[in-house]
């Protein structure tokens, strides 16, 4: 009789498993309804300006709003790492639900000034929930299903970015901008009627963990994963300004802008479904260096053509690319940092797209100006191409991390 025996193979992980894990459900209904508040705010921020005052004074709103997010991730997802979740959660929910709430209220009766702030404070008081709530979803999964895991999240993620201003624009015209608001603070404080039975870690993994690292080791040891993202939504906003200059020069309807920009939520929903279905060849690392470079050259594509056909398939191309992208930032920044600062990497994610996204807005805004969306399209998808060459390098020079102190096995999950 052989003593040879045959390896285990496990089945190939499917999304069902990943629901039907204790307390999965829960997770994902509870992050659809934390994202669902983030993706409203900006038309409806918008909206509310223009009701107390001006378009102008609406994207006042919504820029303050975008900046209290950037600067809030970082030190609100640490909070997550110190302090027991539950506590943590509810409180930035409560929290978030009762400035918008504040700001519905106080909108049209108050000084511009104070719903400035009360819209920064909307933004940062929460801005560390995503990342604390990904760490929680990582490090209660198996190692063999976060793949998957992580790509139904990527999925769930572009469906209410895509769903998220449609609904901010209908209930702020066909009702009112309050309204929005107050829709927006209910939604922020839905989960905490369930918080408890989201999947998460029992406090004794937190307790038994050495000391967090400090946000700045934290950097230090994820710079190539956090430059990503940055170049991930660089390119984002770059295409989002663009686009609409690229149109009117070609003489094409400037209404097929959210036509387009809908191809690209769609391609990148599918395309996380389908990522997250399997193991794919290549590190993190080789894999940037593949989907970055070839998002950049398909996004290109509306600058070398001016045919409506082709910005419809730049876009679809964009988005098939783009959803994998962000699920391997996801899986590279696990693979660089210990489980007891996840959710500060995942915040500082968070962080550096935002601000990805907001640079890009303002250079392609002065490059449309100065020059043609042609040549701004070109700069900025060749500066994304060189920003993530980078950040893939250094993914992979960075591949095999040694064992560091917090890495453990997914924790078993607890319910209150």
């Amino acid at each position: 009789m052989s003593g040879n025996t045959a390896p285990v193979t496990r089945p190939t992980p499917t999304y069902r498993d990943v629901l039907c894990r204790e307390g999965g459900t829960a997770w994902y209904v509870a992050m659809g309804l934390i994202r669902a508040p983030v993706a409203m705010a900006p038309l409806a921020l918008v909206f509310l300006g223009h009701s107390t005052g001006s378009f102008s004074a609406g994207g006042v709103l919504a820029a303050s709003h975008a900046l209290g997010e950037a600067v809030g991730a970082p030190f609100m997802g640490r909070g997550f790492d110190r302090r027991p979740f539950l506590g943590q959660l509810r409180f930035a929910l409560l929290a978030e639900a009762l400035v918008f709430a504040a700001i519905a209220v106080l909108a049209g009766h108050t000084s511009m000034v104070l719903l400035v702030a009360l819209a920064f404070a909307a933004g940062a008081v929460a801005a560390g929930v995503p990342g604390g709530m990904r760490a929680q979803l990582s490090g209660t999964t198996p190692e063999h299903l976060r793949h998957t895991a992580l790509g139904l999240e990527s999925a769930l993620n572009q469906a209410v970015w895509a769903a998220g201003p449609v609904l901010a624009s209908l209930v702020s015209t066909q009702a009112s901008p309050r309204t929005a608001l107050l829709l927006m603070a209910v939604v922020s404080a839905a989960p905490l009627a369930f918080a408890g039975r989201i999947r998460h870690a029992p406090p004794e993994v937190r307790e038994n963990a050495p000391e967090p690292a400090g946000t700045l080791s934290v950097v230090r040891m994820a710079w190539p994963t956090v430059l990503l993202a940055a170049a991930i939504m660089f390119l984002v906003g770059a295409m989002d300004v663009a686009l609409p200059a690229r149109l009117e020069s070609t003489g094409q309807e400037l209404a097929l802008t959210g036509v387009i920009t809908g191809a690209f939520a769609v391609a990148s929903i599918a395309a996380g479904l389908v990522y997250g279905r399997r193991t794919w060849p290549g590190s993190p690392g080789t894999q940037t260096l593949f989907l970055l470079p070839a998002m950049t050259a398909a996004l290109t594509l509306c600058a070398v053509t001016g045919r409506l056909w082709a910005f419809f398939a730049a876009f679809l191309l964009g988005g098939l690319f783009y959803s994998p992208l962000m699920i391997i930032r996801n899986l590279a920044l696990q693979n660089r940092l210990p489980q007891n600062v996840w959710a500060t990497g995942f915040s500082l994610l968070y962080a550096a797209g935002g601000l990805g996204y907001g640079a890009a807005a303002l250079l392609t805004a002065g490059l449309v100006k100065a020059t043609t969306p042609v040549v701004t399209i070109v700069v900025c998808t060749a500066l994304t191409t060189v920003i993530g060459l980078i950040a893939g390098i250094g993914e992979r020079r960075g591949t095999a991390p040694a064992e560091r102190p917090g890495t453990r096995s997914p924790a078993a999950p607890t319910s209150s």
